[in-house]
């Protein structure tokens, strides 16, 4: 009998402790077009002398995020005037206040370097020399490490006409040896070790990313899921394809079948993107679909150049076209307890991604209950939407700590912000789930649920 009032105790415990029925939610079904961050169709604008007469401004951006759910803008920065000298301080500065204006907008680039835009025998020389070209990169490093937060990928300029390593002065043109590669995989070190670990660099055909592989003597073999998204040197080089369903090879993108086959898989895991610079047979709305389905294209010219915008919508799929361009999470269910075990607060959320990518730099994923007095943010660990891949099934789990904190009603958010603390509370760069009434754009939040914790 003397043990008695434990034996209580333990029961009362034991029934505290012991799980509800666990809730099921379901979600809305997904709808329409919105703009989220890095993915998407992009605006490419030219940048040369310094003052720049045509420098983006916040209200311009401001309307195209409005008007064309934009975010991602394609900025190339012709460094005519330094072919064979320093940069000056005033292209810099100028350089560095574009990325301001893009922070202020809410939106990213994708950054690239060049010298020349026209292959005119009359236009030589085409580009700079290779010691001229790290020259100019170092120069720049301490800006692409400052603005990092508002770059979305690097592709490998510096070389050929465009950047497209191609018509060149400095460099050979086509090289076959290892002595003439190597000046471009210096370059491409460089341009890696200019930008942080969290960036890739895009290289314009899949025969650019082999010479990197043979230089430093490995297969010619897509990125394996062991290696993906680290900071392993060729699983950091994507892919643009600047004459994407052009032609039959993509007017030389391709040598091959195994070309293809390697972008294939190699994509799956890094960022590929690119222009339509025809109007063909190819470049039909179905066959694009395709595509970009089997390169896991996260962003691209909007079709306007050369009319294909109109034919996607003449064909019927413009719309799904915008809806699928890189990533585009939808939740599907999530499961939890209102009563908390010993303080801790679980759900299990299932969702999939309807998108023709997953989302290729590094996101945050957050756990936030909200009242009308407080929000309580936790961050979860161990969860990379990286992975989260095109048509394949993703539960995932979220815990919360909430031992400490008031019972009674809360809203239940999904978070999913940019990891850079420069722009992690800007909601502009939150990732907004494509179900139909989730979406709480003040705070760049996804509504799971209301509960009243107990």
């Amino acid at each position: 009998m003397k043990h008695l009032p434990l034996l209580l105790l333990l029961t009362i415990f034991t029934a505290c402790e012991t799980p509800s029925e666990p809730t099921m939610v379901t979600f809305p079904a997904p709808r329409g077009t919105f703009a989220n961050p890095e993915r998407g169709f992009k605006v490419l604008t030219y940048f040369e002398h310094a003052p720049f007469g045509n420098k983006p401004t916040v209200g311009a951006l401001n309307v195209l995020r409005k008007k064309s759910d934009i975010t991602l803008h394609q900025h190339v920065y012709y460094l005519t005037d330094f072919i064979s000298s320093d940069v000056s301080q005033t292209y810099l500065d100028a350089f560095d206040a574009n990325m301001q204006v893009l922070r202020e907008a809410g939106c990213k680039c994708i950054l690239r370097f060049a010298y020349k835009h026209s292959e005119a025998e009359d236009n030589k020389p085409w580009d700079a020399t290779p010691e001229w070209s790290l020259r100019h990169l170092e120069q720049f490093k301490p800006y692409l490490q400052k603005n990092a937060d508002v770059i979305f990928c690097f592709e490998a300029g510096f070389v050929g006409v465009w950047g497209e390593w191609w018509y060149t002065t400095g460099y050979p043109m086509a090289p076959t040896t290892k002595e003439q590669i190597e000046p471009r995989v210096r370059l491409l070190d460089a341009m890696l070790d200019a930008i942080p670990a969290s960036r890739q660099v895009l290289v314009r055909t899949p025969q650019y990313k082999s010479w990197y592989l043979d230089y430093y003597h490995l297969p010619f073999e897509p990125l394996d899921v062991s290696v993906a998204h680290t900071d392993f040197g060729p699983a950091r080089i994507g892919a643009f394809n600047d004459c994407f369903i052009s032609s039959s090879d993509d007017v030389g993108t391709y040598r091959n079948n195994a070309d293809r086959e390697f972008w294939a898989g190699d994509t799956k895991y890094t960022i590929v993107g690119g222009e339509i610079c025809a109007n063909c047979a190819y470049t039909d709305a179905l066959n694009a679909i395709a595509q970009m389905e089997k390169y896991h294209f996260t962003y691209c010219n909007d079709g306007e150049w050369h009319n294909n915008q109109a034919k996607w919508k003449a064909q019927g799929y413009w719309e799904t076209i915008c809806e699928r361009m890189g990533y585009r999470i939808v939740l599907d269910s999530a499961t939890y307890e209102e009563r908390l075990r010993k303080g801790m607060f679980s759900l299990n959320l299932t969702l999939h991604n309807e998108g023709f990518a997953a989302p290729q730099n590094p996101r945050d994923v957050e756990l936030v209950f909200k009242n009308a007095d407080t929000t309580y943010v936790f961050p979860q660990y161990n969860i990379d939407p990286r992975f989260w891949m095109p048509n394949d099934p993703v539960t995932i789990t979220l815990r919360a700590d909430m031992s400490d904190k008031p019972k009674g009603e809360y809203m239940v958010y999904l978070n999913l912000p940019d990891p850079c603390e420069s722009i992690h509370n800007d909601p502009r760069y939150s990732i907004r789930c494509a179900n139909l009434g989730v979406w709480f754009e003040q705070l760049g939040y996804n509504r799971l649920f209301s509960i009243n914790l107990q």
